[in-house]
């Protein structure tokens, strides 16, 4: 059970009582155990000694009320802001206390900070921290707001504000110049932000600090990790959303059943010879009424309740047809990748499941390629497990997503996979205005090339638009690319077409 803290001003009265009666104990052994002479004539000296001894037992009896909880602590020793814990008091005191007043909740947190944190060490993470609480709490005060820091990177702002219309366009401002600020970071680094607005008239007045932080927290989580999406407000659009997948989810085995998915093809290309070297396989949706949808309002959705590992095996059933239909008509075949959502965390079963399908068709191994994401929620145990029983069965194996936050260095050393690849938010984030790479960023994604290189890996490279980040990625020796500036993914028609075109 949690140990509550007593009331500072207690606390602070019983450290000066144990003080003053050390204070007394000194005095007395000083006067009767040391000094021959009257204590005035030594007192300067004797006065030295007790203030020395006085400031060591009461740092030390203030240590001591902190580690057993007696004494709250209200600071983050790290970067000196309120704790989230003093955080919360504050603010609620602040909600109670302006009920009529509008308010803007802040949570602040940086992208990919786990592969900051595994990539660069934990001291140069922990300097990163500091100097981005520097940036926000210096937009904090200046709004006469109050801010504290929460677990690792995440910081919460609450702010008064006169309307949500001029909150957002303060906002917005201010985090251009957060953007310019962070820029000159040593560590390359995008900031995100999560937002929530308490007003007078909402119905849910009496919604706690808690659940203020709960709103701007779920707001963030809707920021896509392929985009360069900064910031999402929670609002009612959200509730719509909600909504919105109820209605998907009521419609999506009736959907695979009449087959309204389908599997596209993006192609990979081989930055040596600028040929097509094997491609992704992704799926659609196309429904009669609601139209094609992008996978973006439905893979999420499916993740969370488990329907997406029924459409990972539809997607690995049609590109084991399309393999063995090019073997058997003897037309050119590159590797096809397939992703392996997180919901696969029984590996024997999924081992099991994927063999008895895959051994179905008359297909080579190598031709498949499994793509995986770690995930906090599937330990690397099973990863790791799923991973050798793939290379025992002649797959190969790819890390996706990797150092977008999803996945960290120390994986590697449990999941041997033979792909790195990289998501495209660092591409989409390091462009400037002229469409040259920001050098920093460069230097940065040089990084990430190079450890592919000394890990032996091959390193792939996703959202490639665009000639100059096509030639900046071949400078550094990335072996392979995909994204629009080759291909977008193409139905089956069409990607065997651009196949015989590209090889």
């Amino acid at each position: 059970m949690k140990k509550k803290s007593i009331n500072p001003k207690i606390a602070m009265f019983l450290s000066t009582t144990i003080v003053a009666i050390v204070f007394g104990i000194i005095v007395i052994l000083l006067e009767n155990l040391v000094f021959t002479q009257p204590l005035d004539k030594y007192a300067s000296i004797t006065y030295l000694i007790i203030i020395i001894l006085l400031s060591f037992i009461e740092m030390k009896v203030m240590e001591t009320f902190q580690k057993k909880q007696i004494f709250p602590i209200y600071y983050d020793s790290l970067t000196n802001l309120w704790t989230r814990q003093h955080f919360e008091e504050e603010a609620t005191k602040q909600l109670k206390a302006n009920p009529k007043v509008k308010f803007m909740l802040i949570e602040a947190d940086i992208r990919g900070f786990k592969f900051i944190n595994q990539t660069y060490g934990e001291e140069a993470a922990d300097k990163l921290i500091v100097y981005y609480s520097k940036i926000i709490n210096h937009f904090a005060v200046k709004f006469h707001g109050i801010i504290g820091r929460g677990f690792a990177d995440r910081f919460y702002i609450l702010l008064k504000v006169s309307s949500v219309q001029n909150a957002m366009k303060e906002f917005k401002t201010n985090m251009e110049l957060c953007e310019e600020m962070t820029a000159k970071s040593e560590i390359p680094f995008f900031p995100k932000f999560g937002i929530a607005f308490l007003l007078p008239d909402n119905k849910k007045r009496d919604i706690t600090i808690q659940g203020l932080i709960g709103q701007a927290s779920f707001a963030k989580s809707t920021i896509k990790n392929d985009t360069i999406t900064a910031y999402s407000v929670y609002n009612s659009r959200l509730q719509e959303r909600i909504n919105e997948e109820h209605h998907l989810e009521e419609k999506m085995q009736q959907a695979l059943d009449d087959g309204e998915f389908f599997v596209v093809y993006q192609p990979k290309i081989s930055l040596k010879d600028d040929k097509v070297c094997g491609a992704e396989a992704l799926v659609r949706w196309n429904n009669p009424k609601e139209g094609f949808m992008t996978p973006d309002k439905f893979i999420p959705l499916f993740e969370r309740n488990g329907f997406i590992k029924k459409l990972d095996f539809f997607v690995y059933e049609q590109v084991f047809k399309l393999l063995e239909k090019q073997i058997k008509n003897g037309e050119k075949v590159v590797p096809i990748s397939v992703n392996m959502s997180r919901n696969h965390n029984k590996a024997e079963k999924f081992i099991h499941d994927f063999l008895e399908l895959f051994n179905k068709y008359d297909v080579p191994p190598q031709y498949v390629q499994l793509e995986i994401i770690e995930r906090s929620f599937m330990g690397s145990n099973t990863l790791g497990e799923i991973t050798k029983r793939l290379h025992k069965e002649g797959f190969s194996v790819a890390m996706d997503d990797f150092g977008s936050g999803e996945s960290s260095l120390n994986m590697l050393t449990s999941i041997p996979v033979d792909v790195l690849k990289f998501d495209r938010v660092f591409l989409l984030s390091s462009m400037n205005e002229d469409g040259t790479m920001d050098s920093k960023s460069a230097e940065f994604i040089q990084i990430l090339i190079n450890l592919s290189k000394n890990l032996d890996k091959q390193s792939v490279f996703e959202g490639v638009e665009t000639k100059e980040q096509r030639d900046f990625l071949k400078s550094i020796n990335c072996d392979v690319i995909q994204g629009y500036f080759y291909s977008k993914p193409l139905v089956e028609k069409d990607f065997l077409e651009f196949l015989k075109l590209h090889v």
